[in-house]
């Protein structure tokens, strides 16, 4: 589809500008999920895809938004959307738009899903108190049921929401990112998107599957990659050599319909 290769184009441009803006700042990160998946099957995008994913170390991650505040949230004519001052209610992960490419609409707009990357702890305690804070932060930060979590967990969520005053967030969402960030991804010998949509058994990983990052052509670009492709693309997609029957080869969303170019 021809709109749709464009529009991809555009967003290989916004991450072009992302890879500019975190050289000039002393940051690191590489193509995670998906687009992980594209860079080492298609060598860029996976052929229907309409969006990119990367990841950053929480301490890249924080010291990012830190940077993106600091210029107003933009990056020349893109929008950051701050994790707890999100413009859409997606997932407490950080987000760059190019909301002029489709003529102001927001939730059609080409963008950067950029995930911070935690340490895990090695307890299994601690493992299921991390997965259960980092539900309750999603919780407060959105006021809305999780998707994509099980029926169990949005009917627990839609409980939550309705029992937990609204006055009690804003100490909730402190507390339980003080307890899910406090592993340091940088030295845990495992590591998780937290918000990854692969859900926190599949997300949580050894770190040594994806450090040191590897550089790897995505459409006909160097960005970095993880490290072991076979173990981590293999966690998150099974065997992810196989194609999704036809049917299933389709854009998630139908952003470039409306691209201007």
């Amino acid at each position: 589809m021809e709109r749709l290769k464009e529009y991809q184009g555009h967003i290989t441009w916004m991450l072009e500008e992302f890879q500019s803006f975190c050289r000039q700042n002393q940051l690191e990160f590489f193509l995670a999920g998906g687009s992980a998946l594209g860079a080492y099957r298609h060598d860029g995008f996976i052929p229907w895809d309409d969006d990119v994913d990367i990841a950053m170390l929480r301490g890249d991650f924080e010291k990012m938004e830190q940077c993106m505040e600091m210029q107003g949230n933009k990056l020349g004519s893109l929008q950051y959307s701050p994790v707890e001052q999100s413009i859409i209610p997606e997932a407490p992960i950080g987000h760059l738009y190019d909301i002029g490419a489709v003529g102001g609409r927001t939730e059609c707009a080409p963008k950067l899903d950029i995930h911070p990357i935690d340490g895990v702890p090695g307890k299994k305690s601690q493992q299921r108190m991390q997965k259960i804070l980092s539900l309750v932060y999603y919780l407060g930060v959105y006021h809305l049921p999780t998707k994509n979590k099980g029926k169990a967990m949005g009917l627990a969520s839609r409980f939550l929401l309705f029992v937990i005053p609204d006055k009690l967030w804003g100490l909730l969402i402190r507390k339980c990112k003080a307890y899910f960030t406090r592993w340091d991804a940088a030295q845990s010998q495992q590591v998780c998107s937290l918000f990854g949509v692969a859900g926190y058994g599949k997300e949580v990983m050894p770190r040594e599957w994806i450090y040191p990052l590897q550089p790897h052509l995505f459409e006909g670009h160097t960005f970095l990659v993880p490290k072991d492709p076979e173990h981590y693309l293999a966690r998150l997609y099974g065997d992810w050599k196989v194609f999704p029957p036809e049917g299933k080869r389709v854009p998630e969303r139908d952003g470039f319909l409306y691209y201007k170019g």
